[in-house]
């Protein structure tokens, strides 16, 4: 007799032995846990938390669990063993095959588009995997791993409870609502995230070119990164560099409504025209140093000799 049969055709070798493995895993921490409890309670098979053992079809890509009769009753002993099997799934699935259900569903929602699927499941990883990602951080922590696998785990055990044998490759493609509304919810971030990088890297391409046109009005200025992330534009003599040619207005109006970055800082860097600008920064991949190295190419060079650069220590610039 078997309560309840699981099949894994479509997945290969490997996966299935890891989660064989992890479903071994768990049926051995049950019977622990019951032998813990008989030492304390009574030698009385009744006591164990879940009377299953498990068998393996391993060339028909199956896992079985057969109850251990008579001491197996369904009604004690079933939910025990359907939350046990739902999460050790739901577990793999969040880990391991997290990447290919996000990769089915944005094919299917960028089917019709000109969007670039894979740079954009590169956006949804670093969302759900915690990965430093300027503007949003660490967005994704642990617990919201953790509420995802619970969402797959609270429809799995639903079907388990009803079905006495799981199609694991049709259950993932039909089911799971839950879990891929989540999903789906980053995916539309993402792909939101990808369109603004694009106009951001399609509005340095014309700002590139707007700077390459102009004339060339000052030989050197410095950008000084002052308290926290703030920058000021300088002359050669470092004193704060004052402009107001036409340009400023129109510049900064570009970038505010284009893209938003340190938009006084390029206005007034555009607007100076420098042949050099030298960066002083112990940050180099701030958000601005970068557009302005984007920008004005090789003409723009971070320092690392003056005294306000040489140094190691994270201190704040001695810039007033």
């Amino acid at each position: 007799m078997t309560i309840l049969t699981i099949n894994f055709n479509g997945i290969d070798n490997q996966a299935y032995m890891q989660i064989i493995e992890r479903f071994d895993q768990a049926i051995d921490e049950l019977h622990n846990q019951d032998r813990l409890n008989q030492q304390q309670l009574s030698k009385n098979l009744n006591t164990s938390l879940c009377p299953i053992s498990l068998e393996k079809v391993a060339e028909e890509y199956k896992v079985k669990f057969v109850p251990l009769l008579p001491h197996f009753q369904l009604v004690q002993h079933g939910p025990i063993l359907f939350t046990t099997v739902a999460q050790v799934i739901a577990q793999y699935i969040v880990e391991e095959w997290e990447s290919r259900v996000i990769a089915e569903l944005l094919n299917r929602r960028c089917k019709h588009t000109n969007l670039d699927t894979k740079r954009i499941e590169k956006y949804c990883h670093n969302l759900l995997n915690n990965d430093p990602w300027e503007p949003l951080g660490k967005k994704f922590s642990d617990e919201d791993r953790l509420r995802r696998r619970n969402k797959i785990v609270d429809e799995l055990v639903e079907f388990l409870e009803e079905q006495s044998e799981l199609q694991l490759a049709g259950y993932m493609s039909f089911r799971m609502h839950s879990y891929k509304k989540e999903l789906k919810e980053v995916i539309e971030y993402a792909i939101d995230e990808y369109i603004l990088d694009q106009q951001y890297e399609e509005f340095m391409t014309l700002l590139k070119y707007f700077v390459q046109l102009q004339e060339t009005r000052t030989e050197l200025v410095h950008l000084v990164q002052q308290e926290g992330s703030s920058f000021i534009v300088c002359d050669h003599q470092m004193q704060p560099l004052e402009h107001k040619h036409e340009h400023d207005r129109i510049v900064a109006e570009m970038l505010e409504t284009e893209i938003n970055i340190e938009d006084i800082v390029i206005s007034s860097l555009i607007s100076a025209s420098p042949q050099k600008i030298i960066v002083h920064t112990k940050h180099e991949d701030y958000q601005v140093v970068r557009s302005v190295k984007s920008i004005f190419g090789e003409r723009a060079q971070i320092c690392k000799t003056c005294p306000m650069c040489r140094t190691k220590h994270n201190e704040l610039l001695p810039f007033q």
